[in-house]
């Protein structure tokens, strides 16, 4: 079972609190709208909520296949350090 940081409970209820906000006080079909209309910032808002996303999606990546991941979190138990060969 993984462990769930106060930072990745921070990133996820940042964006879900920010999509409720943003769907509660948009109008009705509000994202196709974005969409159609603006695709240049409905593409940068998909690209932002994805750049929001890679601290929770790359360290377990990093970790599951076997990437040093002592800078993302090196109190993690199960972080990987590097490690190198000086012949």
């Amino acid at each position: 079972m993984g462990h769930i940081d106060g930072h990745e409970v921070g990133f996820v209820s940042m964006i879900a609190g920010t999509g409720a906000l943003i769907h509660r006080t948009l109008p009705k079909g509000w994202a196709r709208s974005l969409v159609h209309r603006q695709p240049i910032a409905a593409m940068s808002l998909f690209w932002g909520l994805m750049g929001l996303s890679i601290p929770l999606v790359v360290p377990p990546v990093r970790r599951a296949i076997g990437l040093p991941t002592n800078q993302y979190d090196a109190e993690n138990p199960k972080a990987v350090f590097p490690t190198y060969n000086y012949n």
